[in-house]
């Protein structure tokens, strides 16, 4: 699987942020929506933006990379685009949040909402969480 992001080393000038998501934990009964630290370019409105999402994925030693994946929902007129990143690995636990009768998933996922003008992730609205819900089930 090819990975198609970037990355902003940290430094003392280097701006970040904490954007929602969702997070669907193996861990957890049920996704919550949390905060993930992102490195920005600069200091503008239009930079972009870059989510660090080890930060929230478990077991490092295990995988130590993430994949990501961009998924575009349609409903109706709408068009929604979602960045969805995630950790899949034998020794990594079964996901109940993900895994169904005929497919088991091993490890976490995280959704993040991309946003219409900049491309750049963005933060989530309540409305996201339900497509996100249904983008992680299908």
């Amino acid at each position: 699987m090819v990975n198609t992001r970037g990355y902003i080393l940290p430094t003392s000038s280097t701006p970040e942020l904490h954007l929602r998501c969702r997070l669907y934990s193996a861990s957890w009964s049920k996704p919550r929506q949390v905060t993930m630290l992102t490195r920005c370019s600069n200091r503008s409105r239009n930079a972009r933006r870059f989510p660090v999402a080890e930060s929230l994925l478990s077991y490092a030693t295990v995988q130590p990379y993430v994949h990501n994946c961009i998924v575009t929902l349609r409903e109706g007129r709408h068009i929604y685009q979602f960045c969805v990143f995630f950790k899949r690995h034998c020794r990594l636990e079964v996901n109940p949040l993900l895994s169904s009768v005929d497919h088991i998933f091993r490890g976490d996922a995280v959704v993040m909402r991309i946003g219409v003008s900049a491309g750049s992730v963005v933060n989530m609205r309540s409305r996201d969480n339900a497509l996100a819900d249904f983008i992680m089930h299908q």
